[in-house]
């Protein structure tokens, strides 16, 4: 059953009124990382499935629309894109959508998991951009304004961690594309739904003990 759901997007500054490249989300079951892992090497390897299925989003977002709205690009994320890699810049390139359908679309994607939570890799970041872009669209947003959840804090708060990230020896079960969006998400929702699990084989083994 799916219970959680991971946003992530790409920008092209850091405040809320950000020009959005892209934007990738991915549901799954925390409890079930088997299962979250078999989806995410699914959708790894079927670009239809990737771009808009039962457990994956990705959008690619028109720009020259929000220029006109007057979203923002800003000189320094324009300096970092250039770091970026080959596989990064690949990942956005590929027909756009206004950004007021790839919202609506996102909206449609998460009412089919009335049950799930959203999580955002921290709380002021994606989600206030994206809800900043809701509201200029005249759009409502699909999570309550207190809705918002950190990536980070949950994976702390389950392995006892203090960096949001597993530790350095996680291998993720597909290969990785940095600053993709749809990746982010899922390299998000594997690292939580491993949490989940070591936390409660932890919780386990604490019971036989008491």
């Amino acid at each position: 059953m799916i219970n959680t759901i991971t946003i992530d997007t790409e920008t092209m500054d850091t405040k809320p009124s950000a020009v959005i490249l892209s934007i990738g989300a991915f549901a799954f079951d925390i409890s079930d990382v088997r299962q979250t892992q078999q989806s995410i090497i699914q959708i790894a390897r079927d670009a239809e499935m990737a771009d808009y299925s039962n457990t994956a989003f990705y959008c690619l977002v028109d720009t020259f629309g929000q220029l006109m709205q007057g979203r923002n690009v800003s000189a320094e994320t324009q300096a970092w894109w250039r770091e970026q890699s080959e596989d990064a810049h690949e990942a956005l390139t590929g027909d756009r959508e206004p950004i007021g359908q790839c919202l609506a679309l996102l909206s449609h994607w998460i009412k089919a998991h009335p049950d799930a939570r959203i999580f955002f890799r921290g709380t002021d970041f994606d989600g206030s951009i994206l809800e900043h872009a809701y509201r200029t669209n005249g759009i409502e947003c699909p999570w309550h304004w207190g809705g918002k959840r950190d990536v980070r804090t949950y994976i702390d708060a389950m392995t006892k961690g203090n960096r949001g990230y597993l530790p350095k020896t996680h291998q993720p079960c597909f290969a990785v594309v940095k600053h993709n969006s749809l990746h982010d998400a899922m390299n998000d929702a594997e690292q939580m739904a491993i949490a989940y699990q070591q936390n409660s084989f932890q919780m386990d083994a604490e019971l036989r003990k008491s």
